[in-house]
Formats: structure tokens, C-alpha cells, sequence
């Protein structure tokens, strides 16, 4: 019987949550196979690949450092990769050839149509400028907001994910994407539909984000794609307004879901077993 090897790789790794899914889904599915998670620093990155790939596995997931350090190293990659910079899943075809993909966005969409289902909503904000704002960037022009502003401690970071974006995407959008310094957010908070954090503030050994949810409207909604703690300080500030949040679990297992489709061709079951699982693992 075949068996299917495939790994999540970057540095630091211990803290991953996609052993315990991808394992489980392959016991679920019946299906020959082991996920494990590799240490990898980005000094290391093209020599592991290249074992990996003599050693049979199907591809890899990846995190911190390695999304963008992989770039250079695709034989293909999708226009999601290109529209935001960086992939968190490589296959490797039998011709050693590296694909790669970004499920980042395909997980934030799917988990905010959960969230939000108001099509009306048409204006965001986002805090943050890395990897994972470009991310939900994307997403949030796919699914044709028209107004989203970015935050930052550094606006001039925000200007550059802003003109990445303009340049990748068609010249005819309509849409409207401001750059601010984040000290300036108290304002625009009355005004949005949505407030996303795509930093690491309130995560665990973080200090918190610190914005005074009071501004927010009360039909606004808030995704904090911090997962650990599963409840942030935005996060319990949001619930005691009544107003509705998520926190990035969601994202998480739904972008996992799509990497393992890509590297089994098989979709598997997002289950409340499952959540339960991640949810004791955080705890």
C-alpha cells in the first residue's frame, strides 16, 4: 500500500496545529500516510526540499520564515501566489518539479462567509502589513469590497502592499485602498463594516491589540486571525458589545482542508470532533 508522506516545514515548528489535522484526516479517509512537521530554517529551505522530494513525499506546507523564501525555487505557481507574494503549500509532481499555492486566502474567505453573510458589507480595515494581511487583502477584492484601509504602525509598509496590489490586479478595479499609521484608526472604526488583525498583537506572550471596540458600529463584525488564546482581548471586547467575531481557527482548518485536496485529491470532513481536538490542544 502507498504511502503518502507529507510535512509542514519552517522555523520555529513545535507550536504547528497541522499534524494533529491532517493525521486525523488521514485516519478519518482511510488513507496510508503520516503529516509531520520538519524544523527547517530558511538556510536549510532548498536542501530539505530536494530530500524530500528523492524521498517520495507528496509536498509540504509551510510557515514562518519559508512562504516567501520559496518563491525562487516554483517550476509553477498560481496568480494567488503572485498577488500576494508568498505560498504556504508546495506538491511535488514525479518530475521534481515544485507547484505552488496559497490557501491563505481561499481559509480567510471561507471562514468570513461564516461570519458575515450580508452581502451589503462593502467597507474594511485591516491592521497589519505582513504576509497575512496581503492574504486577506486578496481576499477581500475578490469578494468586491469596495473600501479597505490599511493600518499600520509603519505607513509606508501599508504603501507598498497598496502598490503591489494595484499592479497585480486590473487597472479597472473599483476599488478604494487607503494607507494609514495605525495610530490614526480611532476614527475609521466608526465607519467599517469589518476590522481584521492580522498581527500578532493579543496572541499568546503578545501583548494585547489595543483598540477600543466602543467605535465599532453594532452591525460591524471582527476577525482576529489569532487562534492562541481563542479568545483575545479584541475578541471578549467584541462579545460584550454584542457585536459579531471569529478568531483564525477557522482560517486555519479551511486553508488545511484545501492543501490536502491538492495533495491527495480528496476533500475531507471539517468536523466538530475536530475543532474540539485543536481547540483542547490550544488550551
Amino acid at each position: 500500500m502507498k504511502n503518502n508522506k507529507i510535512a509542514i516545514l519552517g522555523y520555529p515548528i513545535k507550536h504547528s496545529l497541522s499534524p494533529k489535522m491532517h493525521n486525523y484526516w488521514l485516519k478519518e479517509l482511510a488513507i496510508n500516510g503520516k503529516y509531520e512537521s520538519i524544523k527547517t530554517p530558511a538556510k536549510n529551505f532548498k536542501k530539505t526540499i530536494i530530500k524530500l522530494q528523492n524521498e517520495g513525499y507528496k509536498g509540504v506546507n509551510l510557515t514562518l520564515p519559508l512562504k516567501e523564501v520559496a518563491l525562487k525555487y516554483l517550476n509553477k505557481k498560481d496568480k494567488i501566489v503572485d498577488f500576494v507574494g508568498a505560498t504556504n503549500v508546495l506538491i511535488f509532481s514525479k518530475q521534481n518539479e515544485v507547484e505552488g499555492k496559497n490557501t491563505d486566502v481561499y481559509g480567510f474567505k471561507k471562514s468570513l462567509l461564516n461570519l458575515v453573510k450580508n452581502k451589503k458589507r462593502k467597507t474594511a480595515t485591516i491592521i497589519g502589513s505582513g504576509g497575512a494581511a496581503r492574504a486577506v487583502l486578496c481576499a477581500l477584492i475578490e469578494m468586491r469590497y469596495k473600501e479597505i484601509t490599511i493600518f499600520n504602525r509603519t505607513k509606508k509598509n501599508a504603501e507598498k502592499i497598496r502598490k503591489d496590489f494595484i499592479k497585480n490586479f486590473s487597472s479597472d478595479l473599483k476599488i478604494k485602498i487607503i494607507c494609514e499609521n495605525l495610530k490614526n484608526i480611532k476614527k475609521n472604526l466608526e465607519e467599517i463594516d469589518l476590522l481584521v488583525n492580522t498581527t500578532p498583537m493579543g496572541m499568546r506572550n503578545f501583548p494585547p491589540l489595543n483598540i477600543n471596540t466602543e467605535k465599532l458600529k453594532k452591525n460591524s463584525a471582527v476577525f482576529d486571525l489569532v487562534y492562541n488564546p481563542l479568545e483575545t482581548e479584541l475578541i471578549k471586547n467584541s462579545k460584550k458589545r454584542g457585536i459579531k467575531n471569529t478568531n483564525g481557527l477557522d482560517m486555519l482548518i479551511y486553508q488545511a482542508q484545501k492543501s490536502f485536496y491538492y495533495w491527495l485529491n480528496k476533500k475531507p470532513k471539517i468536523t466538530n470532533k475536530l475543532k474540539k481536538i485543536l481547540q483542547n490542544e490550544i488550551k
